[in-house]
């Protein structure tokens, strides 16, 4: 049987230490929370609600309440239903989404411009065809081409329409949480349905450290009235909003969404939840935030730790990722360190796909870059299956030395077993004269090839048309709620 490779980064003792200190700083210290509706539920429900400053404290009851009502398993649904996610992974492997956030698209033709709609059409006809990307992010459209008090609704739009895949939503206005519920309802036929089979997830952040402002807060009350799982996340970076030591970065981060699931458990118990620590640090001579420092690495492999192995709850992180500014070298050898590291991982989920210059970016190229390189560290993390069969027993045992025409290219475990090494489709695999017969071509060129050929081809995925009609429906009603 197959052992799955695996780092600990904990031993048991501090595993523990740190799941005490984290349930004893939610319950004496707690949170702020600044949502009049979802605290008066919370009092109601036994949380030390103080509704004059807006803090919240849990108690060990209803942290164990709430950690108990998490499902063990679930599934995030496809629109299309050919890409359903079932947790945890069947195999033992990770789930992977492109990045979410960033604000400008790097042409193929190298182009740096805030994203247009036409290109989050682009992006997602791409994630369609990218067989290692599991699931999708909303492309931050600008605020340029869209109005920019419903950039998301418009961005939503988009992908209900276009995505094969699951939808991962950051909403970016308070009042615009529930016309994303209501816009992926009339996706799949109504509230009901989507409760039943949820083919969108949100994310809800704390911001400052331990404090969730109102549009975070009511996409954490919204997504539990409507059954909608959510990956409750934390953007702390070290030694600006957080503790400067990438373990205390790692502690706070973990509270923030600790707190968040402990919220959502108890208002809707069952709900499926992701825990989602993306950490950051700050350097200290630029006070640039960065995403591949080595010891924030080493920070994401505790958060995905504590929760995976500390309490059973998936968890998300990024997998993929550079502070590089383009396709460079440093930018290789960070996102490989990175994804080699996440992938050794207890993580269930790990991100970033498609990004530069600290998810800044978002760029087709390094997209179906980063398909090939989730598609290696899926490898690694399998390990292999040491028995008779993977040693050949049989055939050493044998003494294959008394036939001397005897050759393992031509033995039978070969046959068995030949196509089994992973062979990643763009990595060059022969010698430099077939190299320099197919035109010398780089990785990138062979990126550009592939891109290329997606984009000739016909769409693997479209909305139904009345559902369509139904989402414009919707997008008609939220814009003249929300533009001003």
């Amino acid at each position: 049987m197959v052992g799955r490779i695996k780092y600990n980064v904990m031993n048991d003792q501090e595993l523990q230490h740190m799941k005490s200190r984290l349930e004893q700083l939610l319950i004496e210290r707690g949170i702020h929370l600044d949502h009049e509706e979802m605290l008066a539920d919370l009092a109601k429900l036994g949380c030390v609600v103080d509704m004059e400053n807006k803090d919240v404290k849990f108690t060990k009851e209803l942290i164990d309440k709430a950690v108990a009502a998490i499902p063990e398993k679930f599934t995030l649904y496809s629109p299309g239903g050919k890409n359903d996610l079932t947790f945890p992974h069947p195999e033992g492997k990770f789930y992977t989404r492109t990045n979410t956030g960033a604000p400008n698209y790097r042409t193929v033709k190298g182009d740096t411009h805030y994203t247009t709609l036409e290109e989050v059409d682009e992006w997602y006809k791409l994630t369609n065809a990218m067989e290692n990307i599991d699931y999708v992010t909303l492309p931050s459209t600008s605020g340029e081409y869209v109005p920019g008090d419903a950039v998301d609704v418009y961005t939503l739009e988009k992908a209900l329409k276009h995505s094969a895949k699951h939808i991962w939503i950051q909403p970016y206005e308070s009042d615009n949480v529930q016309w994303l519920i209501d816009m992926a309802a009339a996706a799949v036929g109504g509230h009901d349905k989507l409760r039943e089979k949820p083919i969108v997830s949100f994310i809800a952040c704390g911001v400052p450290s331990l404090t969730f402002k109102h549009m975070d807060a009511e996409v954490l009350y919204r997504c539990a009235k409507a059954g909608v799982p959510v990956q409750p996340c934390s953007l702390p970076t070290a030694g600006a909003n957080t503790p400067v030591t990438a373990q205390g970065t790692a502690f706070i981060a973990c509270a923030e969404v600790f707190a968040q699931i402990i919220m959502l458990e108890l208002l809707c118990p069952g709900l499926p939840v992701i825990a989602t620590t993306l950490l950051f640090s700050m350097d200290m001579q630029t006070t640039y935030t960065l995403q591949s420092n080595t010891q924030i690495t080493i920070a994401r492999l505790i958060c995905m730790e504590l929760f995976e192995r500390g309490y059973n709850i998936r968890a998300h992180s990024y997998g993929t990722g550079t502070d590089s500014l383009t396709m460079d070298a440093q930018n290789f050898i960070e996102r490989t360190n990175l994804i080699d590291a996440m992938a050794m991982s207890e993580a269930s989920v790990l991100g970033g796909a498609g990004q530069l210059e600290t998810a800044k970016t978002i760029s087709p190229l390094q997209l179906i870059i980063d398909n090939e390189i989730f598609g290696i560290a899926q490898r690694i993390r399998c390990g292999l299956a040491v028995d008779d069969e993977t040693l050949d027993w049989d055939e050493l045992i044998a003494g294959m030395d008394k036939d001397p025409a005897f050759s393992f290219l031509m033995s039978e475990h070969t046959f068995r077993h030949y196509a089994e090494p992973h062979r990643p489709d763009m990595f060059n695999r022969d010698g430099l004269v077939r190299w320099e017969q197919e035109g010398s071509k780089t990785l990138t060129d062979k990126a550009l090839e592939k891109f290329e050929a997606i984009m000739a081809a016909e769409d693997t995925y479209a909305l139904s048309a009345d559902k369509a009609a139904e989402v414009e429906k919707v997008l008609k009603q939220a814009h003249a709620a929300l533009v001003k």
